[in-house]
């Protein structure tokens, strides 16, 4: 009994707060037209009470400008306790007339104005409710599949696969929009709105992974979040990968995380702009955040919105740097960047390494002879499994002196760092995309991280068939 009591309580205080928090909203959105009206209405309060004192003392001379100013507010609610009295002049008499006008406007306009507020709100909170079953309905669109391409690749095998990596779900790397048009009933508005409500969806244009405008096609993608700026995974391994791009980039935020996830390494990825009016770039970046391009150096006290805007910029690249610094913090670390770039006539490589300036310079890997172990293995095992083609040095992406890489090392980190090119036909459109990036994952394990493999969480997870990604939004 005690306990359907508590239960009853706890829905009756919910209810009230949920009045309290609606009647709130409406306040918040109206207060600006209420602090108007109200001195609106004050001023012409004063107005009457002045005219009241005038036509009143030429009858009364004891009858002081006080009088006539309390009389005036304590009009709007009858005098119940008779404080003053009334005035006795007929022009006294017509303006208190007006002040019971005015008295009926004082409680109307503001009431008027909460009122529509609160309608405002009301819809607000409707809305807010379509797009919580929006969100559901698209989160369900990324239920875990299995990948034809690489469970052909494991039954291959000897061992087909090992019993560790026999079964793979992974989560889709998008969903099409006009998928969510069809088969959920959603227009461009609602994933619009969707996408903007919940930072873990990001609308995107496969035309951009191609470069072909002909090819435009919408899409959403998921990602994991549970830091500010994205997603960090800590796997204690000597091997970290980051992806700066997650938000602006196609793909390669996905590819990133199943490539850390096989490769049991640690895994930062940026999928969250503070403001993606002017999006902060953590891969080439500029020496500070930055609001229209202009730093805070350059701005008032008074530019409020600017200030705070590159407030909360300086707190999201201070969190995502720093969990790479704690993360690979030692000297046989190893940090490295994913970026991805277009195959081109003039540019036939399908990755690109780069951990120096285009003369060779202010390289950013100490391990020369395990980097160079690395490129000679990986490169061998893509061109005569895949295909695919490796430059060592690249020529036509070297590091740029606002690279990320430099920013690390400015911040005392004394690990190796390079930048790992893939092309965005491998992220996006091989059909063969994660076999590669468990042969990746294998090689670089193999020659960065002592052939640590995936971690016992990761092979519970991959078995998994949820929807989504496991990681959840830090509390």
């Amino acid at each position: 009994m005690p306990n359907k009591q508590t239960s009853v309580l706890k829905r009756f205080v919910a209810f009230l707060m949920s009045g309290l928090n609606l009647f709130a909203k409406a306040f918040r959105a109206t207060y600006h037209q209420i602090w108007v009206s109200g001195i609106v209405l004050a001023l012409v309060t004063v107005l009457f009470a002045i005219a009241l004192f005038i036509a009143e003392h030429s009858a009364s001379p004891d009858y002081s400008f006080w009088d006539a100013l309390v009389w005036t507010f304590v009009k709007y609610v009858e005098d119940p306790a008779d404080i003053v009295s009334p005035p006795v002049t007929v022009l006294g008499q017509v303006i208190g007339t007006l002040v019971g006008v005015l008295g009926i406007a004082i409680f109307a306009v503001p009431a008027g104005l909460i009122g529509s507020g609160l309608m405002e709100a009301m819809d607000e909170n409707k809305r807010e409710k379509e797009l919580d079953e929006y969100y559901d309905r698209v989160r369900k669109t990324f239920r875990r599949n299995e990948n034809k391409a690489l469970r052909i690749y494991l039954n291959s095998l000897p061992d087909k696969g090992a019993e560790d990596i026999s079964r793979f779900n992974f989560v889709p790397q998008y969903t099409p929009v006009t998928r969510l048009q069809i088969r959920q009933g959603m227009d461009m508005k609602d994933i619009f709105e969707v996408c903007r409500k919940y930072p873990d969806l990001l609308l995107k244009n496969l035309a951009d992974a191609n470069g072909n405008a002909a090819d435009e096609q919408f899409v959403v993608e998921m990602f994991p979040k549970n830091r500010p700026y994205g997603c960090c995974i800590n796997r204690g391994s000597k091997v970290t990968i980051v992806c700066p791009r997650g938000f602006s980039r196609l793909g390669i935020g996905w590819y990133g995380y199943y490539l850390s996830k096989l490769g049991g390494f640690n895994y930062v990825c940026k999928s969250i702009e503070v403001d993606p009016n002017e999006l902060d770039s953590y891969y080439n970046l500029s020496d500070e955040p930055l609001y229209n391009r202009m730093p805070s150096s350059e701005y008032t006290r008074k530019d409020t919105e600017p200030l705070k805007m590159i407030e909360k910029k300086k707190k999201s690249r201070a969190a995502y740097f720093g969990d790479i610094k704690a993360l690979a913090d030692k000297k046989d670390s190893w940090v490295i960047v994913l970026a991805d770039h277009q195959k081109k006539d003039e540019n036939t490589f399908d990755l690109h390494f780069a951990s120096a300036l285009k003369d060779g310079s202010q390289s950013t890997v100490k391990d020369t002879v395990a980097y160079e172990a690395l490129y000679e293995t990986l490169s061998a095992a893509v061109a005569d499994e895949f295909g695919m083609v490796c430059t060592p040095k690249s020529e036509r992406y070297p590091l740029k002196k606002k690279n990320a890489a430099y920013h690390l090392q400015r911040m005392g980190l004394e690990s190796n760092i390079f930048v790992l090119r893939l092309s965005t036909q491998l992220v996006n459109f091989e059909e063969n995309k994660l076999v590669v990036a468990l042969r990746m994952a294998q090689v670089i394990s193999e020659q960065l991280d002592g052939c640590k493999g995936m971690c016992r969480n990761d092979v519970k997870d991959f078995a998994t068939p949820a929807f989504g990604f496991v990681e959840k939004e830090e509390v």
